[in-house]
């Protein structure tokens, strides 16, 4: 076999930009793995990549076109899909850990170990190395040969398209939940934007580790499958009484810790009147906008604002073995072939009744 099926992006714009088509079989190094993708996933960062928006605000945030601080330049052409689920194929010369027939899940984020972030114990800010998507090819492919350090060994009956949905956004939120907002037992958790991967991840990793879940959303019809996954209350954030609503839920008091992903301001806004005293605020989404905070929003409640970006490589260690033992799921929207991958990005950029993530199947081609 000298040719794959694959889909990438040659310029920026709209969902037809993203070509299928044959492409010539990935090389693969002496410490290199060649895994055949069963499943990949299709995220709103791939939708930023491909219409070019992340290079507007990277670019503006760092002082050079389409950069993020420590990594290189998004490069053209692009192979998107952060999250690989798959089979290995081959394997180099070098390679110890893994064996052709191994089931396997892409590290989302890897981690330079001799960057200085590393050594401080912040991994997932590393520079100097290539992440899947952004800087190096992505999953949209039947194959993709990467190093043998981006690869997790798996077991063989774990659902890949759960492996596929749950990497990226999942290992996210588990550092969200466990150190940004270092969430405990009985608190109380609101989550904006809660309907999308990261949210419905964010849902199950508070759950998980203990805690009340409050989340909301603008469309009413998303409720019922909200509480589904793991909500215990719904609120409407189109609603003019959203932060009472939020406090009555919570005796009064506000939340202890707030997430958010949709980056509108009056959103930002909710999250910083619902916190209790002493509460945590993580904003996610927004890039470019102002978080609408005063001084006296911290002073008189002595509030805590924690950023994020990624998960180390525990974290996604974590996430596989709770993936293997069960302990979270994934909402799965749709489940489309790889050569629709046009049609994923345009369902999850305009429909309104998206709920987690949209998984693609190189090998429904053909």
């Amino acid at each position: 076999m000298t040719t794959m099926k694959a889909v990438r992006l040659f310029e920026f714009g709209g969902p037809d930009k993203l070509r299928y088509g044959d492409h010539p079989m990935p090389e693969v190094g002496t410490t290199d793995v060649l895994v055949k993708v069963l499943a990949t996933s299709v995220s709103r960062w791939d939708i930023k990549y491909r219409t070019g928006e992340v290079h507007e605000f990277y670019g503006k945030s760092t002082g050079h076109h389409g950069g993020i601080h420590g990594r290189r330049a998004f490069p053209m052409p692009m192979q998107l899909g952060r999250d690989v689920a798959g089979e290995v194929a081959a394997v180099g010369a070098s390679v110890t850990t893994l064996a052709p027939g191994d089931r396997v899940l892409g590290i989302t984020n890897p981690e330079n170990t001799l960057s200085l972030a590393s050594i401080r114990g912040l991994g997932n800010l590393s520079g100097g190395i290539d992440l899947p998507g952004h800087t190096m090819f992505g999953g949209y492919a039947q194959f993709v040969s990467r190093p043998e350090s981006y690869w997790i060994k798996v077991q063989p009956d774990l659902d890949l398209d759960q492996g596929a949905a749950a990497m990226w956004p999942c290992a996210t939120a588990h550092r969200i939940i466990t150190n940004r907002l270092n969430v405990r037992m009985n608190d109380n958790v609101l989550i904006t934007g809660a309907a999308g991967g990261m949210g419905t991840a964010t849902i199950a990793l508070a759950k998980l580790a203990g805690a009340t879940v409050i989340a909301t959303t603008r469309h009413p019809g998303k409720a019922a499958s909200l509480e589904r996954w793991g909500a215990d209350i719904v609120v409407d954030s189109g609603g003019d009484d959203a932060v009472k609503a939020i406090r009555a839920a919570t005796g009064g008091e506000g939340v202890d810790a707030a997430v958010e992903y949709t980056g509108a301001s009056e959103l930002m806004r909710l999250c910083i009147d619902a916190l209790r005293l002493g509460g945590t605020f993580c904003p996610v989404g927004g890039e470019l906008r102002e978080i609408p905070l005063r001084v006296v929003d911290m002073v008189s409640k002595e509030l805590n604002v924690h950023g994020v970006r990624g998960a180390t490589r525990n974290d996604q260690r974590v996430v596989a073995e709770l993936l293997e033992k069960g302990r979270i799921r994934m909402p799965i929207h749709a489940v489309l072939p790889l050569a629709k991958a046009a049609e994923a990005h345009a369902m999850l950029e305009h429909s309104d009744d998206v709920v987690g993530r949209i998984v693609l199947h190189p090998w429904d081609d053909v």
